[in-house]
């Protein structure tokens, strides 16, 4: 059985194997070729293949560290929801391409609904927002409103994508 992905307007058809290479280096993306192949019963050699046809089929798009916010002075994170004034394409261009310049700003969404947009901001402590809020973010024309909502606590923080 298969699965498709879609990204964009091209569906990707992924095999049994592909998704098994998705599954292992979403949980651990320093894992070596070497390791891979013998985790799905393939050589090295078509396994390099097969996860570089992955990578130009657009279905895996980067490697990254997850670093824990905390320990390099990040502890606050807020989820800021953004109105803006007018919803016109010139509107929305010139806000994204102020608000993803933002180091604070780790995730800019475009959704549905009342507002906007939703962004996951990492800051020190609640005065740096202040501050990222008043001298960076409410800067950016064409805002309207921003509400924003304080993480307490978090249970799950996942970054793999479930994979059937």
């Amino acid at each position: 059985m298969t699965e498709s992905a879609t990204l964009g307007a091209e569906p990707v058809v992924l095999d049994a194997v592909d998704r098994e290479v998705l599954r292992l280096l979403q949980h651990n993306g320093r894992m070596t070729n070497a390791a891979l192949a013998e985790a799905v019963g393939l050589t090295p050699t078509p396994m390099l293949a097969r996860i570089k046809k992955l990578e130009q089929r657009g279905v895996i798009t980067k490697y990254v560290a997850i670093a824990d916010a905390a320990a390099l002075d990040r502890a606050t994170t807020a989820f800021v929801s953004v109105k803006l004034a007018a919803h016109r394409l010139a509107t929305h261009e010139a806000f994204l391409a102020a608000a993803t310049k933002l180091p604070e700003v780790l995730e800019c969404h475009h959704i549905a609904g009342e507002d906007d947009f939703l962004l996951k901001v990492v800051v020190r402590d609640i005065r740096e927002y202040e501050q990222f809020l008043l001298h960076r973010l409410s800067r950016i024309s064409g805002i309207d409103r921003v509400q924003t909502t304080f993480v307490l606590s978090t249970a799950k923080n996942e970054t793999a994508i479930p994979i059937e």
